[in-house]
């Protein structure tokens, strides 16, 4: 039998208090949450709250996180990894189709390459 070393890692999830539930509440807001705890906190920091593929890209890249979660525009945006790459323009959401029990606003999104194709 061979031996499993595990490895702890400390980690936190920080939601910017620039969103309230799954409302953005504070438009244009810089991240504050981040880059507070990074000040005493050395472990990973996933970042969520609000962010764009702009500003994402902008706290991970000032150190204040590791990660950032992206949830609304997965919601949105099917290939969101593929348009973040290639900077693609993202779909809009729509607020009021989210935490219904409908699949409208969850299935329908188009993928970019059906967008193109209209």
């Amino acid at each position: 039998m061979g031996a499993v070393a595990l490895r702890e890692e400390r980690q936190s999830l920080t939601i910017e208090p620039r969103v309230k539930g799954n409302v953005l509440i504070a438009e244009g807001q810089a991240p504050v949450a981040s880059e507070q705890l990074r000040k005493i906190f050395k472990g990973k920091i996933i970042a969520a709250g609000g962010f764009e593929p702009d500003t994402a890209e902008a706290i991970v890249e000032k150190g204040d996180a590791d990660l950032v979660t992206f949830g609304r525009y997965f919601i949105s945006n099917p290939d969101l990894p593929k348009r973040i790459k290639l900077g693609l323009p993202l779909n809009d959401y729509d607020r009021t189709t989210f935490y219904t029990f409908d699949a409208r606003g969850y299935t329908d999104y188009p993928f970019y390459s059906e967008q193109a194709a209209a």
